[in-house]
Parts: structure tokens; sequence; C-alpha cells
């Protein structure tokens, strides 16, 4: 092991390790072993013997048509997931404030991470016992109306891979199960620019969710409203729709967004 300031005893491998890696975060997407050795400063063998073992541990993969290496999808979404936590934070805080002035209920800003949804932000509902997860949790997307939203807007060939990758377990009575009655749910959740979970992931709890974009126009997050239902009636979630759209839209529109025809200012 070597020591470094503070007395902290570290492991001299997974630094080398570590070093590797941000190598390729600094412009070049794939590099190979002696470039990386010399990049480094460590021996040819040593540096063959981490990336091996990062292979291994699928967080590089070789490149076949170049004999390079690169990142893994899940490295690459990793940075990619935190650099839109950050954004949409600064992105979100605004709207979601003004959000709260209207209602009392539990606000969730979420990505999708693969078949599911990671919690990015949320305003706590100061009337109500939780609801869902903390920023940082995760759920199924199909169950939730803020996945609906994410799913609803993939490009078709990535929708489709997902969902055939999925498996929908009953949570609920009211749980989607059925991959066709799902597709159906997420095309008209396009029609209607918003998604809805009604007792689908919990019994007794309400969500609905619109989605947010990036400045390209791709739906990047979702808004969400949740909240605990009343007397089997989630209309008064419903009537949420607009303000959580319009919410949405102002997130959207801090992420750098401009619906057609608007220019990039406000003259």
């Amino acid at each position: 092991m070597t020591r470094v300031p503070g007395s902290t005893q570290t492991l001299a491998s997974v630094a080398t390790a570590a070093r590797v890696l941000r190598e390729f975060g600094k412009g070049d997407t794939q590099l190979g072993v002696s470039e990386l050795a010399r990049r480094i400063g460590v021996g040819k063998s040593t540096s063959h013997r981490v990336v091996w073992t990062l292979v291994q541990e699928q967080l590089l993969e070789k490149v076949e048509d170049t004999g390079l290496f690169r990142l893994t999808p899940t490295m690459r979404n990793l940075g990619i997931s935190a650099e839109t936590a950050l954004s949409l934070h600064q992105a979100a805080t605004g709207p979601l404030d003004q959000l709260r002035t209207i209602t009392d209920h539990t606000l969730h800003v979420a990505i999708l991470d693969g078949t599911d949804v990671l919690y990015v932000e949320r305003r706590e509902s100061p009337t109500t016992m939780a609801v869902f997860s903390r920023v940082g949790g995760r759920n199924a997307a199909y169950l939730t109306s803020t996945g609906k939203v994410l799913l609803a807007y993939l490009d078709a060939d990535e929708q489709e891979r997902l969902l055939t990758s999925m498996r929908l377990t009953r949570r609920t009575a009211h749980t989607i199960t059925s991959k066709t009655a799902l597709r159906a749910e997420l095309d008209q959740v396009r029609r209607q620019g918003y998604g809805v979970n009604v007792q689908e992931s919990e019994a007794g709890m309400v969500s609905l969710a619109a989605p947010i974009r990036g400045r390209t126009g791709r739906v990047v997050a979702a808004v969400s409203v949740a909240g605990h239902i009343s007397n089997n009636d989630a209309e008064p979630i419903r009537r949420l729709a607009r303000p959580v759209m319009e919410t949405a839209g102002r997130i959207s529109h801090n992420l750098g967004w401009r619906r057609p025809g608007h220019g990039m200012d406000s003259r």
C-alpha cells in the first residue's frame, strides 16, 4: 500500500486504475495499453493488468475495430447522469418552488436509468406522509408517472428494446402487467402530454408527470406531483396536469430548450 497525506492508506492498484479511467475524460474516447502506460507513468505490463481488470469489471471495453479500449456504457452513463442531475438541480429549483405555491403534494424530478427511474430532485409534502422515493432512490419505470413519460418519448427502437427487457411484476391490483397495455399507455402519454400513475406502484398513491426537454428538444427528465388518493378519486391530481406541464416547460426553458418558432430570447 502507499501512504498519502493525512496518513490515509490507499491501494496502489486502485489508485492506478482510477488514473487510467481519468485519462478517458481528457478528450480521447479510445486509448491503448501502451499509451495509457506512458500517460500515467507505469510499465506496460502494469497498464495491461489494470486495463484488463477494468474490462473484467465491465468498466472498460475493447473496441474490436481499433484494438483500443473505451469506457463502457455503464461508465459513460454514470458521468452523464451526474452532469444531468447538476444541470437539472440548477434549472428546476425556481420552477419547483413556484409549483409548490399551488400544491402541497410531493414533487419529484427523475431521469431514466436503464429500465428504472432515478430521482434527482424532490420537494417533500409538508402536510402528508412521505411518498415514493428519496433523492438518489429509484423505482421501476413502468410503475411510475415519470417512468411512463420517459419511456413514451424514447425513440421507437430504444423504447422497444427496453420494453422487451422488462419484467412487468404486479405490485398492486392496478399495476400494468401486459406489455400490450403498457404500449397503449405510452401512446396515450404522448398524445396528452403527461403520464399518470393511479395506485400502480403503491396502493393509495397517485402521481402525474410531464416531460422536461433539453436544449435539442430531446426529453431528458420528467417532473411529477404525487400524493395520497382520497376515496379512490384521482381527480385532484389530474387537475394539476396543466401546472405540472407548465413547470416542465419552465425547467426545459432553463435547460436551453425553445419551442419551435420561438427565439432564444424574449424579444
